[in-house]
């Protein structure tokens, strides 16, 4: 559980990036996008490609089109579900262990680096990136992942106005939800500071009261958005249904003899052999690696205060234990291989691209260095291997098993039942707050983009589209509007509501086994969507008749970029049922730049010097708070 003092500290990173002034966030975001919107979208390549997996930071959209509601229907709810924004190490380990081993390394004047200055400076890197943690509190949403949910915040009042201007009038209220650890309560209060800007408050204190409190007014709900463990974030333990659910898919992931056999076959694959050696061997000399491993003599270093396995409890130097528990590390984790210092060394250069506001002044650290070159190639190896474990057991996984993504059948079943309750509960909105340990497998019961295709064989990059970067970047959310008719059909029932979906902000269509409501559309009723979702195929009734109010072309809504092709409009042969293409760009993994965009050199300058000033005061004042 977060402290009072990490609480404080979020607060605070809030309130001064507020204080700049109201027009901060709006001219972040209009330089921001007129730089994305300046710049040709396929700039990015496989030079270009940074391999950061699911630490992937948040990329906005640079434009989208949207398409147009139906004809006689409007927009009545909008849910939403999303992981929470970059952070920081979630746990003193990965820099507690390198520390370790890079004092072995340092002894005898350096001995075990491949110089000494390359020593120091390695030794330096990992001291800054820990006391930037310590400062920013461990498994803390970094600056930078707060500015993410302020914006995907203002982006939704700002697709979404009518709906909510309406709700306002009509007197509804917006439903704010969150798994309850501290990181995911954060993202949903940054993401109803930017919604409350851009809205000029105008819901801002129309917020449906908490069953069970997690801070500002949200709801802690374990059992949609925490559902993979017994132990919920604030220490309960879950009860029932969800319990034996929560077990269920813990055994299967500890005693799943295929899936432990493909996790193997990973790990021992010679390509994480090479890279390893490879990227360690720019740092340390060939002697001392040889020296790591499990043979009598070798070295093992653990996580404790001195590396050996009883060693007492090792903390972050300058943490406080009793206020940052996770900045104690955890004693059973280890290098005890080559590979194990690589990986370790990789995760601080993943977690590195989500901290760059923290990554200044006396806690200014570079691991991209280590990544440069042939050794981007290296970051890719290491990148499918985490991505490899996350498939595995929490996406797709191996053919002919659904227990990876059936545990997010709660949160299924919790959008539905939303849109089914919306007017009885008097809400325009509800959104939700949590961890790739959601969006992963919600992901996969979908059938997103990327997410469609189960493993006969080892998963690589070249056989399966599924990348962590592209599935659950930090901030991932996956959004439905729900719009409706008033009156009732031929029948005498009321019209069915009919739904889209919005995958970080695109809107893509359902999987292929969901029949859209006309050829080149993207809304789909809700009761086909509840059948074919839960496995029982298309509806008779999927199609909307004339009389329902059919629109007689797809049609868009404009956007500030509306070249582009709307999502919904045909493709020339006009044989597709689902024209929105997929994100998954095939088999080949989703190119990236570090910061998620594409842009000149020249924009990026622009860009980074006109948010430089704009969040230089806010960032100045936070850590002197927490000083």
């Amino acid at each position: 559980m977060a402290t009072k003092e990490q609480r404080q500290a979020g607060a605070w990173r809030k309130r001064g990036t507020k204080s700049v002034g109201g027009g901060m966030l709006a001219l972040t975001s209009a330089v921001v996008a007129a730089a994305m919107l300046a710049t040709p979208a396929a700039l990015a390549g496989e030079g270009t490609a940074r391999y950061y997996s699911s630490k992937q930071p948040y990329v906005a959209p640079a434009s989208t089109s949207y398409s147009a509601i139906p004809n006689r229907y409007h927009l009545a709810y909008t849910e939403s579900v999303a992981r929470h924004g970059s952070r920081g190490l979630s746990s003193y380990k990965y820099d507690a262990l390198l520390t370790l081993m890079s004092q072995s390394a340092a002894e005898n004047n350096y001995a075990g680096f491949v110089s000494p200055e390359v020593g120091k400076e390695f030794i330096n890197n990992v001291n800054a990136i820990t006391a930037a943690n310590v400062g920013n509190g461990y498994g803390m949403l970094s600056g930078q992942g707060a500015i993410q949910h302020q914006g995907i915040g203002e982006r939704i009042y700002q697709r979404d106005a009518d709906l909510f201007a309406n709700a306002a009038k009509q007197g509804l209220r917006v439903s704010y939800q969150s798994s309850g650890e501290p990181r995911a309560t954060e993202s949903g209060e940054n993401f109803k500071l930017g919604f409350d800007q851009a809205s000029n408050g105008l819901l801002a204190n129309a917020v449906v009261a908490p069953n069970n409190p997690a801070d500002n007014n949200f709801d802690k709900n374990t059992t949609t958005l925490y559902f993979h463990k017994t132990d919920n974030p604030d220490g309960t333990q879950k009860t029932g249904e969800a319990k034996e659910r929560a077990e269920r898919y813990q055994q299967f992931v500890a005693n799943d003899e295929g899936l432990a056999e493909a996790e193997e076959n990973v790990t021992n694959d010679p390509s994480m052999t090479t890279a390893s050696h490879d990227l360690l061997s720019q740092i340390f000399t060939d002697d001392f690696l040889a020296s790591i491993g499990k043979e009598e003599g070798q070295r093992i270093w653990y996580n404790t205060a001195d590396g050996t396995k009883k060693g007492a409890a090792n903390c972050a130097a300058g943490a406080d234990p009793a206020k940052d528990a996770n900045a104690c590390g955890d004693a059973k984790k280890k290098i005890a291989s080559e590979q194990d210092a690589a990986m370790d060394l990789y995760n601080l250069y993943i977690i590195a691209a989500d901290m760059e506001q923290e990554n200044t002044g006396s806690h200014t650290f570079n691991f991209d260095q280590y990544f440069q070159g042939q050794h981007a190639q290296d970051a890719k190896t290491f990148a499918w291997s985490l991505d490899a474990e996350d498939f595995y057991e929490k996406g797709p996984g191996r053919a002919g098993q659904d227990e990876t993504y059936r545990i997010a059948q709660p949160l299924l079943d919790d959008f539905f039942n939303a849109i089914d309750t919306r007017e009885r509960a008097g809400t325009a909105a509800t959104f939700r707050f949590a961890h790739a340990e959601t969006i992963i497998p919600f992901a996969a019961l979908l059938k997103l983009p990327g997410s469609q295709r189960q493993a006969s064989e080892l998963y690589t990059y070249e056989n399966n589209p599924w990348r962590g970067e592209s599935v659950t970047p930090m901030a991932a959310n996956v959004q439905w509007d729900v719009v409706v008719r008033d009156g009732a059909d031929a029948s005498g029932q009321p019209y069915q509501p009919l739904v889209r979906m919005l995958y970080n902000e695109t809107e893509i269509g359902f999987n292929d086994s969901c029949t859209p409501i006309a050829d080149g559309s993207t809304w789909y009723k809700e009761s086909e969507l509840k059948s074919c979702l839960n496995g029982k195929g298309t509806t008779v009734d999927a199609r909307l008749t004339d009389e329902e109010g059919q629109p007689e072309t797809p049609g868009h809504e404009s956007t500030p970029d509306d070249s582009q092709k709307a999502p919904g409009a045909n493709h020339a042969n006009g044989q597709r049922k689902h024209p929105v293409k997929s994100s998954a760009n095939g088999g080949d993994a989703v190119k990236l730049a570090k910061t998620g965009s594409s842009v000149t050199p020249a924009i990026v300058a622009t860009v980074v010097m006109v948010s430089s000033a704009i969040l230089g005061g806010s960032y100045a004042r936070r850590s002197r708070r927490k000083a």
